[in-house]
C-alpha cells in the first residue's frame, strides 16, 4: 500500500512517534500511545526529520531528531520494551520503525542520484527521472540454539547484547541457504560443526531491518574455539544453571525458554 505525508485526525487510530530506537508513550499509563495533538506539537516545533502515513493500517509515524525532548506528560521507552510486553500495536510499531529506517537510507536514486518520491499505489519509492523503483529492503539473518546432550551453547558477544548470554547469530550471505548460513556462522564463531538443523520460527526485528530466522541444531564434533573478534565468552550451560539471557520479546528468549520448558516437561 502507498505511503503518504498527508494525515488527519479522522484517518488514523494510532500515532507512533520515534526517537532513535525509542517510542513516545503517555506518562503514568500502561504504555498508551500519544494522540494526534502531541504529533501536531512535534511538527509545529519542527522536531521531525521524517514522517509518513499508511491509511490501510490506520497509523501515522514520525521520526524526531536524536536529541528531541519528550513532550510534557510523555516518556521515551525502548521499542524493545513494547515488543517484550506484547503491546497490542507491537507489530505495526515494528513495521513503522523499519519503514522509517528504510526511508532514511533511501532518499536518492542509486542509478542517477535524483531525489526519490513516494509511490502512489504501493509501498515503494520512485525515481521520477529514470523510473527506478525501490522497495523496502530486509536483511535475512539466522539465529540458532545449539544443543549438546543436556546443555545448550550460549555466547556473550563483543559488540551487541554484551550484558547477556544469547544464541549464535549471523547474516545470510549471497548465494547460500539459511541452513548453510547456520553451519558457517556456528563454525566461524565457535569452531564446532552441527547437525540436525531444524527451523523453529521467524521474527521481524527492525534494528534496523532484520528478518530473524530461528533454528535449533545439535553439536556434531569439535571443541569450542570462540572467534575473538566477535565473542567475549562462549560456554555450554546446563538447563538448571543458565546465565542472564535476553529479555522477553526476542526470538533468542523464545528459543531458550522453549527448549527449557521441553526439558522440564520431560
Amino acid at each position: 500500500m502507498p505511503m503518504t505525508n498527508i494525515q488527519s485526525d479522522m484517518d488514523f487510530h494510532n500515532v507512533f512517534i520515534f526517537r532513535r530506537n525509542e517510542i513516545l508513550v503517555n506518562k503514568n499509563t500502561s504504555f498508551d500511545l500519544p494522540n494526534m495533538s502531541i504529533y501536531n506539537k512535534c511538527m509545529e516545533y519542527q522536531l521531525a526529520t521524517d514522517w509518513f502515513c499508511e491509511q490501510e493500517h490506520q497509523y501515522t509515524a514520525v521520526q524526531l531528531e536524536h536529541n528531541a525532548p519528550e513532550p510534557t506528560g510523555c516518556d521515551w521507552v525502548p521499542i524493545r520494551t513494547l515488543i517484550g510486553l506484547q503491546h497490542d500495536q507491537a507489530t505495526l510499531i515494528c513495521r513503522a520503525a523499519a519503514l522509517l529506517n528504510w526511508r532514511a537510507k533511501t532518499r536518492f536514486c542509486s542509478k542517477c542520484s535524483s531525489q526519490l518520491h513516494n509511490s502512489t499505489d504501493e509501498t515503494a519509492r520512485i525515481c521520477l527521472s529514470c523510473g527506478t523503483v525501490f522497495y523496502p529492503s530486509l536483511s535475512p539473518a539466522m539465529i540458532v540454539l545449539v544443543k549438546k546432550g543436556e546443555q545448550i551453547l550460549l555466547a556473550r558477544h563483543r559488540h551487541r547484547n554484551t550484558d547477556v548470554f544469547t544464541c549464535l547469530a549471523g547474516y545470510v550471505e549471497a548465494g547460500e541457504s539459511v541452513e548453510q548460513c547456520v553451519e558457517r556462522e556456528v563454525k566461524e564463531e565457535s569452531g564446532i560443526t552441527v547437525t540436525n538443523i531444524c527451523y523453529q520460527e521467524s521474527q521481524s526485528w527492525p534494528f534496523p531491518d532484520q528478518l530473524m530466522l530461528a533454528f535449533t541444531a545439535e553439536w556434531k564434533d569439535g571443541e569450542l574455539t570462540p572467534q575473538a573478534s566477535e565473542i567475549n565468552e562462549l560456554k555450554w550451560f546446563n538447563y538448571d544453571n543458565l546465565p542472564p539471557i535476553p529479555g522477553k520479546g526476542s526470538v533468542a528468549y523464545k528459543l531458550i525458554m522453549k527448549e527449557l520448558n521441553r526439558k522440564t516437561k520431560n
